[in-house]
C-alpha cells in the first residue's frame, strides 16, 4: 500500500512522540509500505475526540501462535522495532485510540499484539495502563536485553565503556597495520546528493562477504534493494540517514548504515571487507559511528537493533533496551488467548534448537565440500 505524503497531521505527531521510532516515521514506513508490504497491510491512525491524530502504526492481521487470529502492529524483518507513534502530551488517550483503532468492529475483543516493543518506556506502559483500564491482560513474549547507547550528558556525551588495556593496545596495533598498507580515512556521509553512491558503495562491500555468499545480501534482494534505495534517500533529504565507512586508499573496507528519528539513533546495516577482518575493521567502524552519532547534541539514544548477547556490540555498548512482543487480550482474557500464548511460547523455546541444528548442517555440508574438494585435487594429473 501507499500513503498520503506531507500530511501535516502526521508531521505534528511525528515532531511530538513519546518514543521515537526510525522505521515508523515518513521516510522508513512510507519507504517500507511501498516495496516490503502486502495487500494485508493498513495503516492505523488513531484521533482523538476533538479529531486531532493522537497514534500511528502500520498493523496487518497476524495468528498468535500460528494459530489464534490477532491483530499486530506490523514490523518487518528489515525493521526490528515496533514502537507506535503516540502523542507525547498525552499517551494514555493515545494508547486508547490506538487499541480503539486496531481493535476495528470488534471493540475489546481482539488479541493485540506489539512486536520488538521497548517493554520499560511510556508507549508499553501507556499500552498497559489502558488495557486494565478495560479489564484486558497483558503478557509479554520473548523478552531480551539489546545494546543501547546512552547519552550521559551534554558535557561527556561519549558513554562508551572504557575498553581493557590490552584491548585497547590491540585495536590500536591493528589500526596501525592498517594505516601501513595505505590511506585510511574515516566517512560520515549524510549529504543527499553523496548517498547514492555511498550507499552504491555498501551493496557492493556487503554482497562480498558472506551475505552474498548465502544470497542475503540487500542488492540480491530486489523488494530489499527498493526498500534501502527509497528508505536511505527519503531520510537522507531532511538528514536523518547517514553511511559511515573505513576506507583505505578511497575504498570501502568496513560501512555501516544508521537513521535518526527524534533524539533516537540506530545503526541498522554494517559490513565489511572479510580480506581485511584481522584488523577488526567492523569494530573501528562501530566505535567512530558511534562518537559520530552523539556528536550531535539532540541524539540521547542510539539503537543497535542487535540480537541478544551479539558478540561485538554488547562488548563496547553499556546500556541495554528490554524487547519483546507485548501481547494485550480480549476483555477477560479467554481459552483462545491463553493456546495462542502456550503456542508462541513454545516457538519461541524451539527457535535456538532449530538455529543450532541449521548452523550445525550447515558445517556439516562445508567440511563435506572440503573433502571433496581435497579429493578432487589429489585424484587430477596436477596432484
Amino acid at each position: 500500500m501507499t500513503e498520503p505524503r506531507d500530511d501535516p497531521e502526521v508531521t505534528a505527531l511525528e515532531a511530538g512522540t513519546a518514543e521515537d521510532n526510525p522505521f515508523f516515521a515518513s521516510a522508513l514506513r512510507q519507504a517500507a509500505l511501498a516495496h516490503l508490504a502486502d495487500g494485508k497491510v493498513s495503516l492505523a491512525r488513531a484521533t482523538g475526540e476533538d479529531g486531532r491524530l493522537l497514534a500511528l502504526a502500520p498493523i496487518r492481521p497476524t495468528r498468535l501462535g500460528h494459530l489464534i487470529p490477532a491483530v499486530a502492529a506490523w514490523v518487518h524483518p528489515l525493521g526490528p522495532l515496533g514502537t507506535p507513534l503516540l502523542d507525547r502530551e498525552d499517551p494514555d488517550a493515545a494508547a486508547g485510540a490506538l487499541i480503539a483503532a486496531m481493535d476495528g468492529a470488534r471493540p475489546g475483543r481482539r488479541i493485540l499484539a506489539f512486536p520488538y516493543l521497548p517493554l520499560t518506556g511510556p508507549v508499553a506502559e501507556a499500552l498497559k495502563r489502558q488495557a486494565r483500564i478495560e479489564g484486558r491482560p497483558t503478557n509479554v513474549l520473548g523478552a531480551h536485553p539489546r545494546a543501547l547507547l546512552l547519552r550521559a550528558s551534554d558535557n561527556a556525551p561519549d558513554r562508551l565503556p572504557p575498553l581493557a588495556p590490552k584491548k585497547r593496545k590491540e585495536l590500536a596495533r591493528q589500526f596501525r597495520r592498517l594505516a601501513e598498507l595505505g590511506t585510511v580515512t574515516l566517512d560520515h556521509v549524510t549529504q543527499p546528493q553523496d548517498v547514492a553512491a555511498a550507499l552504491d558503495d555498501f551493496f557492493a562491500l556487503e554482497a562480498s562477504g558472506w551475505k552474498g555468499r548465502r544470497g542475503t545480501a540487500l542488492t540480491l534482494r530486489p523488494a530489499e534493494r527498493a526498500f534501502a534505495v527509497a528508505a536511505v534517500t527519503k531520510a537522507a533529504a531532511t538528514g536523518d540517514a547517514a553511511l559511515h565507512a573505513i576506507r583505505l586508499d578511497g575504498r570501502a573496507i568496513a560501512m555501516l548504515v544508521s537513521f535518526r528519528a527524534g533524539a533516537t539513533a540506530v545503526t541498522w546495516k554494517i559490513a565489511y571487507d572479510e580480506a581485511y577482518a584481522r584488523f577488526s575493521p567492523g569494530v573501528h567502524l562501530m566505535l567512530e559511528a558511534s562518537r559520530a552519532l552523539m556528536a550531535d547534541p539532540a541524539i540521547t539514544r542510539i539503537d543497535s537493533l542487535a540480537i541478544a548477547d551479539h558478540p561485538m556490540v554488547d562488548h563496547l555498548w553499556p546500556d541495554r533496551l528490554e524487547i519483546g512482543t507485548l501481547v494485550i487480550g480480549p476483555k477477560g482474557g479467554g481459552f483462545a488467548l491463553a493456546l495462542g500464548l502456550a503456542l508462541a511460547r513454545l516457538e519461541l523455546a524451539a527457535r535456538p534448537i532449530l538455529r543450532n541444528g541449521i548452523r550445525r548442517a550447515r558445517k556439516d555440508v562445508a567440511a563435506m565440500r572440503a573433502r571433496l574438494s581435497r579429493s578432487a585435487s589429489a585424484g587430477s594429473p596436477e596432484g
